[in-house]
């Protein structure tokens, strides 16, 4: 049971021997009051809280353990201490600190605390220290990177090597097809697959491209792969790599451009080759299929966007082409008959002996007894036509 607030004054009274005046709060110094509200807090504080001229630095040598760091981890608190420690520890300590977390690393990057650390930590590392924690990492990388916490770290990581082997450190994580596989269709690891492709130098990542065309057109139908293989078009030179590319787009054209997906992939490639050797292959493909791909839901946006890009001459090889589909034959035949139409309204308002100033508020009903003319004003350089909004459905939920 509770205590009163009378039961608890009166132990306080009670404890209290000597007599205690008011003006005695006030005789406390500032700095006194902080020292005594600073006791009262975790030891982490007074242990990692220093300045690199301080003589703390001198005596931390004997006081970083494994085991206090990776309980600072569930505090963010702690964590923002020890990150803070990171920029003003010498390269002794840091190198210190590396020693004493080899073997966490994988723990302390998919920590939610941890992963801030660990980025601070790879930031402040030189490049020998970088490639001693790489060479742990690289054991666990594939797996990691598919971590919430642990894809931030990683992405980091990446962005940060600069050297040869940090780049084959890294590559080292993905040498074969399941594990490219399994990051590029994650919703975390795809993150750090086009982190590789946009960061590491092509020259450095030829095995890896290998491996990465084996899954190209199975990551061109995914929703997250899509935005590797957009990646991988964009950072690719070698002519090798860009044959095959085509030779794969090739194969597989329509299957790809019809996707929900896929067609995003053929769009990227229409507009970044524009009119280079593949560019011009591929809009020979499209021009081949155009019949074909104006009827599908997905890459009749892809034939939106060739018009948009095609030169006279092409547009007029389409317009030859579309002329020939059956389809498109009656979409003319419709407008065909609407001009039919619109004329004989034309002729039967004549008939009445209305003259092209008639007045749009005249009882048109009296002219025509069942038939509702519809006057259309053109446009004015300056207007924009109006597009009425379709209403919002509700549901319950």
């Amino acid at each position: 049971m509770s205590k009163t607030p009378e039961s608890c004054l009166g132990g306080l009274i009670k404890d209290i021997d000597e007599e205690v005046n008011p003006d005695d709060y006030y005789s406390i110094s500032k700095d006194s009051l902080s020292k005594v509200l600073k006791d009262q807090k975790s030891s982490l504080d007074s242990m990692y809280t220093f300045n690199s001229l301080s003589t703390a630095t001198s005596s931390l040598n004997y006081q970083i353990k494994k085991s206090s760091i990776l309980s600072a981890f569930n505090s963010q608190h702690d964590t923002i201490l020890l990150q803070k420690m990171l920029k003003e520890c010498s390269k002794e300590i840091l190198e210190q600190i590396i020693q004493e977390m080899l073997g966490t690393f994988s723990i302390i990057i998919k920590n939610k605390n941890g992963n801030y650390f660990f980025s601070d930590l790879f930031k402040s590392c030189d490049e020998k220290q970088r490639i001693i924690v790489l060479k742990e990492l690289s054991l666990t990388l594939a797996e990691d990177c598919l971590d919430d916490f642990g894809t931030h770290s990683i992405q980091t990581l990446i962005e940060i090597s600069s050297c040869e082997e940090e780049f084959q450190l890294i590559l080292s994580s993905f040498n074969d097809c399941s594990k490219i596989l399994k990051a590029a269709i994650n919703s975390n690891g795809f993150y750090v697959i086009q982190k590789i492709i946009n960061h590491i130098p092509e020259k450095f990542r030829m095995n890896f491209n290998y491996l990465f065309l084996k899954l190209f057109h199975d990551l061109s139908l995914d929703i997250y792969g899509i935005s590797t293989v957009k990646a991988f078009i964009f950072h690719t030179k070698n002519e090798e790599i860009m044959n095959q590319i085509w030779i794969i787009t090739n194969n597989n054209f329509l299957e790809i451009a019809k996707d929900k997906y896929g067609n995003y992939l053929i769009q990227c490639m229409l507009e970044h080759w524009a009119n280079s050797k593949p560019g011009v292959k591929l809009k020979k493909m499209i021009i081949q299929y155009f019949d074909e791909l104006i009827e599908n839901h997905y890459s009749k946006y892809i034939c939106d966007l060739f018009i948009n890009r095609s030169n006279i001459e092409e547009k007029k090889f389409v317009l030859a082409l579309l002329l020939k589909n059956n389809h498109n034959l009656n979409l003319f035949k419709i407008n065909k008959d609407k001009d039919k139409k619109a004329k004989s309204e034309k002729d039967k308002i004549k008939n009445f002996g209305i003259n092209n100033s008639i007045n749009i508020n005249n009882d048109i009903n009296n002219i025509n007894n069942n038939n509702n003319i519809n006057i259309h004003i053109p446009l004015s350089n300056d207007a924009k036509p109006f597009y009425p909004k379709k209403k919002l459905q509700y549901k319950d939920k």
